[in-house]
Order: structure tokens, then C-alpha cells, then sequence
């Protein structure tokens, strides 16, 4: 099940619980956003084949990042741009929340390991809101 989390008819967040996941391939983000993500169930014995991908250059104006929660939860804040509260959402264990636009802010409700995706570099360029 994939929530949107909108404001104004943007959206600003996904929060994606994989239990509910069917069979097969499933892209959940809009093709134009810089950082796609999609979902796979497969079976036992399923074959990716064997691929490469092209490579092209690619420039993005919009940051993007993922957090894939594997043990613990956490609490997401989503902000518009200007800091405005939107949303909060909990989010635990075989979920991930999918910052895609404004801002956002993350407080760990029990111990937590995360895996986290963001658009490269991953460098501190992190702009604090009031």
C-alpha cells in the first residue's frame, strides 16, 4: 500500500508498506522525479537476466531521499518548502518513507536500522528550516 502524503495536490512524501505487496514488478514513483523506486516480489528461482545499463548524465534540482526502516520505527515530519507542517507519519519496520519534495524531519521512536537513499553526493548540504 503506497500513502500519499499531499498538500495543495503536491506531493511531498510516500509511505510505502511492503506487506502488501503482490506478485511482480511495480514502479512507484513518476518517471520524471531524479530518484525512481520500484518494488519486486518475485519467487524462488525467478531470473533477472543478465544487463548493463546505459550510461547518460543526469542533472537533478531536486533533492530526493528514501528511508527503508529494517528493525525499529521512526516518526516523519514532512514540511512544504517554507517549513510548514503537512504530515506526521509513523513508520516501522518493512516500510519506507519517500521524501520527495519540501522538507522533513525524523525522530526515532525505538532503536532503528535504516537504510537511507538519497540522489548523489551525499554530502552535508543540509538547509535547516525555522
Amino acid at each position: 500500500m503506497i500513502t500519499e502524503i499531499k498538500s495543495k495536490n503536491k506531493i511531498f512524501a510516500l509511505v510505502i508498506d511492503l506487506s502488501s505487496v503482490k506478485e511482480g514488478t511495480f514502479p512507484v514513483t513518476d518517471p520524471s522525479w531524479p530518484l525512481q523506486l520500484l518494488l519486486m516480489k518475485r519467487k524462488q528461482g525467478h531470473v533477472v537476466a543478465k544487463h548493463v545499463y546505459k550510461k547518460n548524465r543526469k542533472v537533478t534540482n531536486l533533492p530526493q531521499e528514501v528511508l527503508v526502516v529494517i528493525k525499529g520505527s521512526l516518526e516523519a515530519s514532512i514540511f512544504d518548502e517554507k517549513g510548514i507542517f503537512i504530515a506526521k507519519k509513523h513508520v516501522t519496520a518493512g516500510q519506507c518513507v519517500f521524501f520527495v519534495d519540501g522538507g522533513h524531519e525524523v525522530k526515532m521512536t525505538k532503536n532503528v536500522l535504516i537504510y537511507t537513499f538519497k540522489d548523489g553526493p551525499h554530502v552535508e548540504n543540509k538547509i535547516f528550516l525555522p
